[in-house]
């Protein structure tokens, strides 16, 4: 198995992995990629919303073989219609 290394990059910072990961294959380096995108994305999406979130892999002698991204965004798809009252269960008030 060969190591490879997942470098973050986002809009902000970098981070560089220094331990890095055996990985039996090239399938096997790209689920990882997308695995470490997924649980940063995960642990704090508002940080990441409506920015790139990129990740890098180099291989042991430091070469970038392949790189994933994803991007976050949310939109409220009804704001013309006016807010709907809320209802007892919401507002707190015993039914």
């Amino acid at each position: 198995m060969a190591r490879y290394f997942f470098d973050v990059h986002d809009s902000q910072v970098t981070t560089l992995d220094e331990y890095g990961a055996e990985c039996v294959d090239r399938g096997a380096v790209s689920d990882e990629a997308l695995r470490v995108l997924c649980e940063i994305a995960g642990d704090w999406p508002q940080r990441h919303l409506h920015r790139g979130l990129r990740v890098t892999v180099r291989d042991g002698s430091g070469h970038i073989v392949h790189a994933a991204a994803i991007h976050l965004s949310a939109q409220w798809l009804d704001e013309d219609r006016p807010a709907a009252a809320p209802s007892p269960q919401t507002a707190g008030i015993a039914a």
